[in-house]
């Protein structure tokens, strides 16, 4: 692992603009678990008994239920976010390396990412394996150990897509997300879930974000995306109950803000 000392330098915010021109044409998957939990993966489930079906990637970003809604009432809204699906799975990365399994995303065009403390904290030789199947060494700039954070740098030499940062006080319960992740060792595993409300953390008192779906080991680090394609979270499975064992059946992520407030000037 390369440790960095480096200065913040502020970088101005840029519009995420999406373009239909750039969407490929990559096949997705989707599964339903044994748990019920619908999936999305552009990998088939290693198990066969998960019955699986082709989609294309705006199908897999969106699942049925959004691609149905009235265009009178969403305008293009549906259209973007279909098309925005290949640039939020290339802005994650898994991380593997030592004994920890896990994901990151970038927030930066320069590599700057973010994943959980826990993935990277206890080894030294972790890589990012971005989507295209290539690996770059990692550098950790900060570690935060209250809100369970990492600032990582990728030593990849082109300019990187990055995810924009939302906020999750601004959606409802109900509303729909998705986390994107490293999900049991299957790459840009996209999860679908609904936002259920913001908690307390037992251990910190600080907020939490919760959702509907469950996590599994790969997915610490990854984002929890919003319907504007933005992340409202970092997800975590180290967010335990008051009494010490791991939740199960529900989702927990740290909120962007946590994110924005200790590493928001390197955000792009």
């Amino acid at each position: 692992m390369i440790i960095f000392n480096l200065n913040l330098i502020f970088l101005p915010a840029l519009l995420l603009i999406i373009s239909a021109a750039n969407l490929s044409a990559a096949e997705f998957f989707k599964w339903v678990g044994k748990d019920g939990v619908v999936h999305f993966s552009d990998l088939v489930p290693d198990d066969p008994a998960m019955p699986s079906e082709t989609l294309n990637q705006g199908e897999a970003a969106m699942g049925a239920d959004l691609t149905k809604k009235n265009s009178e009432d969403i305008g293009t809204a549906v259209y973007e976010y279909k098309d925005s699906i290949k640039k939020i799975i290339d802005s994650t990365f898994s991380i593997k390396g030592g004994h920890n399994l896990g994901t990151g995303f970038f927030i930066s065009s320069k590599g700057y990412a973010i994943t959980c403390r826990h993935v990277i904290e206890d080894d030294d030789n972790h890589v990012a394996v971005l989507n295209d199947g290539s690996e770059h060494p990692i550098g950790v700039i900060s570690l935060n150990e209250k809100h369970d954070l990492a600032l990582i740098l990728v030593l990849v030499r082109e300019k990187t897509p990055f995810l924009l940062i939302g906020d999750p006080f601004t959606i409802t319960p109900g509303d729909r997300v998705y986390a994107v992740g490293n999900s049991l060792g299957l790459q840009a595993t996209v999860t679908d879930g609904v936002f259920t409300g913001m908690r307390e953390n037992a251990a910190t008192k600080d907020d939490v974000v919760q959702f509907s779906a469950p996590v599994r080991t790969g997915n610490s680090g990854g984002p929890l995306v919003d319907e504007n394609g933005k992340a409202i979270g970092v997800v975590s499975r180290r967010i335990t109950s008051q009494n010490g064992l791991p939740v199960s059946g529900v989702g927990f992520a740290v909120p962007s803000g946590y994110l924005s407030m200790e590493y928001g000037y390197y955000l792009d």
